[in-house]
């Protein structure tokens, strides 16, 4: 297998890689085709190359690069998993039915949503709500950010 290096536009800056790429048979998946690819990332400060990486696609059509890419986007949502799993509890609710925990995650993540909604609005929109929160009256809406910044 070659290795091929590159340059490509990666968790929001130019990374330099090298990489091999095979389509392979899984075992683990039944003998499916996917596309595997063997990649390192160049670690500047260091100066050296980083360990390598096994990445792994069921779309065997998929260029090297492709798939590269396609895992670097994928990294975009692992705060929002780890936030559901170790700050909202998803991980404690695992003995749950599945529609409870559903409808628990809608519920909980529409909280979230409002609550980042909320910490958007302009002060002179949030003095009526303010009145409903007499605790919170001049009081920071969320961590670093205060009413009177607005």
């Amino acid at each position: 297998m070659a290795t091929t290096e590159a340059t490509l536009f990666l968790y929001g800056k130019n990374q330099r890689l090298r990489y091999r790429h095979k389509v392979v048979l899984a075992r683990f998946i039944k003998g499916a085709k996917v596309g595997a690819v063997w990649c390192e990332f160049y670690d500047e400060r260091n100066e050296k190359w980083n360990k390598t990486r096994l990445l792994l696609s069921t779309s065997s059509e998929l260029s090297a690069e492709e798939i590269i890419v396609a895992y670097a986007k994928r990294w975009s949502i692992e705060s929002t998993f780890n936030e559901l799993k170790n700050s909202w509890g998803v991980k404690e609710a695992w003995q749950q039915a599945r529609q409870t925990i559903n409808r628990w995650v809608q519920l909980t993540t529409i909280g979230y949503g409002l609550i980042q909604l909320l910490s958007l609005m302009p002060a002179e929109k949030l003095d009526g709500v303010m009145l409903q929160l007499p605790w919170r009256n001049k009081a920071e809406v969320t961590a670093g950010k205060s009413v009177m910044d607005w």
